[in-house]
This record gives C-alpha cells, structure tokens and sequence, in this order.
C-alpha cells in the first residue's frame, strides 16, 4: 500500500484534531459534535421539520430521528404538530437549547484563533478561499 498524499495526510489529521479538541470543548457545555448543524439550523428561533434539517446537516432522515430523539430526551428542542402539514412536525430548539447553543460560536472562535496563531490575516484569507475552493471541489462529486 502507497502513502496518501501529504495534502491528504494533513487534511484529515487536521480535521481529526480540531474535531477532536470541538468535542472537548463542546462535551463541557453539554452538547455533542453532531448536534451542531440542528443548533445551527434552529438558531434565532427557527422551526423547521426533520427534512429540512436532514437536508441542512447532509445526513439521511433515519439518522436525523435517532438525533432528534437524543436531542429531545436531552431537552435541547421540542416537536409540536406544523400546523400547514398534519403529517409533519416542526422542531425548535427549547430555552435551555438556546441557552446552549449561545456557547458554540465562542468555543469554535477560541479553537480557530489557536489553529491559526501566527497566521498574518492575509494567510487567514488565503486559507479560507482555498479551503472554500475544497469544500466546492469535493461538495460537487455528492
């Protein structure tokens, strides 16, 4: 078996050690890594229904339910009835989920200021378009 590639290597090394200290982070404040994109989704308010969200996380729908369920057993968000569709529900995120969820942006602010220390901004702004470049490439072949 050949080596991967350096830029492959560092990729995912990468992703694996900020994911790794995200969930450290996040595990003190009690949220998990992969209720992140609903948190986001549900932010200001919000309420939309499993799909929209399976749709926003780019997960399948039964590994949304087993989410949902661990996030309303956690009282994280609530489901009521959409009252346009009988057969659907509406999912908002409960006070203590708001509460929460405010945490999240200064936790991934304080990671990323530690990843990029050193960095000159023009550095910054040169990572971001190319990782946005990635991203774009790889989003593509889904």
């Amino acid at each position: 078996m050949t080596a991967p590639s350096p830029l492959s290597a560092l990729t995912t090394r990468t992703t694996r050690l900020f994911t790794l200290l995200l969930e450290r982070a996040l595990k003190k404040t009690g949220l998990r890594i992969g209720q992140l994109p609903v948190l986001q989704a549900l932010q200001d308010g919000k309420a939309l229904n499993q799909k929209a969200l399976a749709d926003f996380a780019d997960i399948e729908q039964p590994g949304m339910t087993t989410l949902l369920a661990r996030m309303e057993r956690d009282g994280l968000i609530q489901r009521e009835p959409d009252p346009t569709d009988r057969r659907s529900t509406l999912v908002t995120l409960t006070p203590d989920g708001q509460r929460k969820s405010r945490n999240i942006v200064p936790i991934m602010e304080h990671l990323t200021s530690t990843a990029l220390k050193g960095f000159t901004p023009l550095e910054r702004d040169i990572l971001v378009t190319l990782l946005e470049r990635i991203n774009s490439s790889l989003k593509s072949q889904l």
